[in-house]
């Protein structure tokens, strides 16, 4: 009985090329689509879930209120995870990580080669028993002294080639020696932690002075905690909160949470940020392309039913029941979906690099392969059989077989409804869209045009380390020497590359407040074309430090009357005012900034943890390269031991819309194949509609129709509800939008014209395609039109 269900299935298919084909075509097209979202949600959803303890592990987070800002905190002290571990029993471990402030510079023991490295880590030697990370050699005491070094496979392969790493040594900053003592296999693509270096915490404090005096005074560690139970989460917590008053490594107006480990990639913790955010959008939508999908395939199915009422009539005369047919009609759908998605599996290969390259996606292998992924590429093929077989079975199976041998059951009625109800939908779905992703390119381009207040177009960033400071002046004044350079400057801390914040009293209501602060040189101002407000008095602080405070910080600080020659602080001089200007990204406001301006370049470094940045403005009209492959140079005559790196302000400007050049990205792959889809569909009903009309159409001729008056017959009630999908879709898309925007400090008000376009887009797309096939019916010769009726 199977192989009958089969042979007549298949028949089916070859007989209806047209609809097959659309058919196959839409479903393979739409799980394609689908799979590739799904990936990149699924694969989001399992961050950190391979360590064996995932559900166990936990962040420590300080939290704070101050002047009506929540701020969280990550770095504690040292000596909070063996506290925690020695007084709390609900805490069997504990492991203490502290990523390197910079990327730190590696020396290859072969070739002599300078490498920056950013995958660095100083932790415990527990990290290994607390994560889950494999060694190829070495074992889980490879930390257990400083300057011993484990390290990945695929940094063993850049340094050592394919000789054995153990034992051997890497000098890290070009002279401190460390010893490899083990080799971990890479981290997975869903790891937080992408290692490649990992060294004892007790090292730490011995690269240099400023290192050890942070690591006995300050905080600087995110302490990870392994407990017994998920559960005790929450008694953990109320056991800190009582610590905190009674010992001095807590602060006693924080309160402290603990964060899941494999929930922090997602941005369930306080900030509530990261990638958890799209991940409902993305899976939405990835079903609404299966939708589609689905529904082209049910809408069709269903139209053609009156080209096989008679043969489901005979069938039931016969002696045929309902389940028979229900299960011939659903073993037509398995057939179907079965092949689309054999078709989806090669539309997958040939789309997935580009739809990587598309999110900046690094994906392993090994997950695609993982038994939850295969389990979930079953479930999606058994859902989507059951699902699309379900309504056109019941439909099929379901017609009285008197009434379709009287020959009652014409014209193609059934399921009208339905089936307009399905073409209303992938409508709406793709005029949303391209509202959708008109309105996000809008706010980025209104983004990225935006005036920041200086220039940052042809202005040269160099990284520059603390062991520079002895040579940079001569760097410095060799650099601004040369033709071709309009200026140079350096500060502590890049723009658009995070910020510092130092705490200071309110003039007014003396509670204290965040302020952001940036240490840079005298020539920063006029490098970087900032816009003075009040200037300092010329000749007044040839050798001193001041501070200039942007308009901002001045209502932040309440500071009354002419802030000019008032202290911040205990000695620092307001000497000026600079207008706003944006120094992070646009999305976000304005918020106070102190620009600590020394006489002394070479103590800015001495203000930064992450080294600092040298600005040099080149002129546009010279030779760009060359210019830059001259300071390159230059560099390398006082920096020996460090790479010469470099990147472009406006380059750092554009990578704070990275999430929205994506999401524009993506919204235009969803919108096209939403709207192809959905074509795909109204062009099988188009043809259908045509191929049952053909007497009509064919007597209508004979009577005098004209082409235009066919194709206009043909086509309006396709248009009435392209139009119904109109009204329905805009209102949906400005919700969406709307919210969408409010995460923006500085956004757009959505234009009309953007509702508009989305609209005709819709209707001239439509028409194109109601179009090709309503002419060559109306072009059709009525005499063979009604010969073939």
């Amino acid at each position: 009985m199977l192989k009958n269900y089969l042979k007549i299935a298949f028949r089916t298919l070859v007989h209806s090329k047209t609809y097959s084909v659309i058919n196959i075509a839409g479903l393979a097209l739409g799980m394609a689509v689908s799979v590739l979202i799904l990936i990149f949600v699924m694969h989001e959803l399992s961050f950190d879930k391979f360590h064996a303890n995932h559900e166990r592990i936990f962040r420590l987070v300080a939290k704070i209120r101050i002047d009506g800002n929540d701020l969280q905190m990550t770095g504690f002290k040292r000596e909070v995870g063996p506290a925690l571990k020695r007084t709390e029993p609900h805490v069997k471990d504990f492991v203490r990580i502290k990523e390197a402030y910079d990327k730190v510079v590696m020396k290859s023991p072969a070739t002599g080669q300078l490498f920056y490295e950013e995958n660095f880590l100083f932790a415990d030697p527990s990290f290994f028993s607390v994560f889950s990370f494999t060694f190829k050699e070495g074992s889980s005491r490879a930390l257990d002294k400083p300057f011993t070094l484990v390290i990945s496979e695929r940094a063993a392969h850049k340094y050592f080639g394919t000789a054995d790493p153990i034992g051997k040594t890497i000098l890290y900053d070009g002279k401190h020696p460390m010893q490899i003592t083990g080799i971990i296999e890479n981290a997975p693509s869903n790891s937080t932690f992408d290692l490649d270096f990992i060294t004892a915490a007790s090292t730490f404090p011995q690269i240099s002075e400023q290192n050890k005096a942070l690591y006995e005074n300050e905080g600087v560690f995110t302490t990870y905690l392994l407990l017994d139970s998920e559960k005790s989460a929450r008694n953990v917590e109320n056991r800190i909160g009582k610590l905190s008053s009674t010992t001095d490594f807590f602060d006693k107006d924080s309160k402290y949470v603990l964060d899941q480990f494999s929930t922090i990639h997602l941005g369930n913790n306080f900030e509530g940020i990261g990638a958890g955010r799209m991940i409902p959008v993305f899976a939405g939508i990835a079903l609404l392309i299966l939708f589609l999908a689905l529904f082209n395939y049910m809408s069709l199915t269903t139209a053609r039913s009156t080209l096989r009422a008679k043969e489901v009539g005979v069938r039931k005369v016969v002696g045929a029941g309902k389940k028979g047919l229900v299960t011939q009609f659903y073993m037509e759908s398995v057939l179907v979906c079965t092949i689309a998605f054999l078709l989806s599996f090669v539309l997958v290969n040939l789309l997935m690099q580009p739809f990587y390259n598309l999110l900046g996606l690094h994906i392993d292998a090994a997950f695609l392969l993982s038994p939850p992924f295969i389990t979930f590429l079953i479930v999606l093929l058994v859902i989507t059989a059951i699902f699309a077989g379900s309504y056109p079975a019941l439909v099929l199976s379901g017609f009285a077989p008197l009434e379709v041998l009287k020959g009652r059951l014409s014209g193609g009625q059934s399921g009208a409804a339905v089936r307009k109800t399905f073409m209303v939908f992938q409508f709406t779905v793709s005029i949303a869209l391209i509202v959708c992703s008109l309105v996000v390119k809008y706010q980025l381009t209104f983004l990225q045009n935006k005036e920041l207040g200086f220039y940052k177009d042809q202005v040269l960033a160099i990284p520059i380390t603390q062991s520079l400071a002895g040579n940079y002046f001569p760097l410095r004044n060799e650099i601004r020497g040369r033709a071709g350079v309009n200026g140079v400057s350096a500060t502590n801390s890049g723009l658009f590359k995070g910020y510092n914040i130092w705490f200071l009293k309110n003039f007014t209501t003396q509670k204290d407040v965040g302020l952001i602060t940036m240490v840079a040189d005298k020539n920063f101002v006029k490098t970087l074309g900032l816009k003075l407000k009040v200037a300092p008095q010329p000749g007044t602080y040839k050798n001193r430090n001041y501070v200039l405070l942007n308009e901002a910080a001045i209502k932040e600080l309440g500071i009354k009357g002419d802030p000019v020659g008032q202290k911040l602080g205990d000695k620092d001089e307001i000497a000026g005012i600079v207008k706003n200007f944006h120094y992070n990204s646009p999305r976000e406001g304005i918020r106070g900034l102190g620009l600590y301006v020394m006489s002394d370049t070479t103590n800015i470094l001495k203000y930064s943890n992450s080294n600092g940045i040298l600005y040099a403005r080149l002129d546009p009209k010279a030779d760009i390269k060359a210019n830059v492959e001259a300071i390159g140079r230059i560099f390398k005559k006082y920096e020996l031991d460090k790479p010469f790196e470099y990147y472009f302000l406006d380059d750092a400007f554009n990578e704070t819309f990275q999430t929205e050049v994506r999401m524009s990205k993506m919204f235009s792959l969803f919108t096209g194949v939403a709207i192809f889809i959905a074509c795909m569909g109204l062009f099988g009903l188009v043809t259908f509609t045509a191929e049952t009309r053909t007497r009509e159409i064919g007597i209508r001729k004979v009577l005098g129709a004209s082409v235009a008056g066919i194709v206009t017959l043909l086509s309006k009630d396709f248009i009435r509800l392209v139009l119904l999908s109109i009204v329905f879709s805009l209102p949906i898309a400005w919700y969406f939008m709307e919210k969408w925007l409010e995460d923006f400090s500085y956004r757009i008000q959505i234009p009309v014209w953007i509702y508009l376009t989305a609209s005709l887009a819709a209707i001239i797309i439509a028409l194109i395609t109601i179009s090709f096939q309503s002419i060559k019916a109306a072009l059709m010769n009525p005499v063979d039109s009604l010969k073939r009726e």
